[in-house]
């Protein structure tokens, strides 16, 4: 028998699709050649692992949803959600509070605008002696207790005009407006 044939007829003996008659004489030829009948304990077990790699799992019986763990477990992770966002909710307080503290600390004074008159503008008025030549006498020129004693030997009124504009600032938050004061 020629080899190809044989390898033919020994796949389909193990597939089971030889007709009874072809299957007896192929039987006694295995019975006849030991090799031909170690190829096909050969091709049979090859056949035998593809068809568990191929073969589908078992079903499962699939058994009814009990319906009261599933009612203890949803409950039970409503109350743990809760409990953390509740945690989660309390630590953004607690931080908000934290860091609105740590600025509020650190943050100076606000200035608020004056409501009555501006301060007087200082303007330097050199003398004429201290121009003419007592330079060497004068104090220095950015003398601070020169500007405050020329500032008291002025009168009031000469020493700043009157502004009919006002500077308001209602907030911290918002820019300081300037707006017209009534005569």
């Amino acid at each position: 028998m020629k080899p190809e044939n044989l390898e033919t007829l020994l796949l389909d003996r193990a597939l089971g699709e030889l007709p009874p008659a072809t299957r007896e004489l192929l039987e006694e030829y295995l019975m006849r050649n030991p090799a031909a009948s170690r190829q096909a304990d050969t091709l049979a077990a090859t056949l035998q692992l593809a068809r568990q790699a191929v073969a589908l799992p078992p079903e499962i019986p699939q058994r009814p949803l009990e319906m009261d763990t599933f009612r203890r477990a949803r409950q039970t992770w409503r109350w743990r959600g809760l409990t953390q966002e509740a945690l989660r909710l309390a630590a953004c307080a607690v931080l908000g509070l934290a860091l609105g503290w740590y600025a509020h600390a650190s943050r100076p004074a606000p200035v608020l605008a004056q409501t009555s008159r501006p301060e007087p503008a200082a303007v330097r008025t050199i003398p004429a002696e201290a121009s003419s030549g007592g330079a060497a006498a004068a104090p220095r020129f950015w003398s601070l207790a020169k500007l405050q004693a020329e500032q008291r030997s002025r009168p009031a009124s000469a020493s700043h005009q009157e502004s009919r504009y006002q500077l308001q600032w209602d907030s911290p938050v918002k820019m300081p407006r300037v707006v017209e004061e009534k005569l």
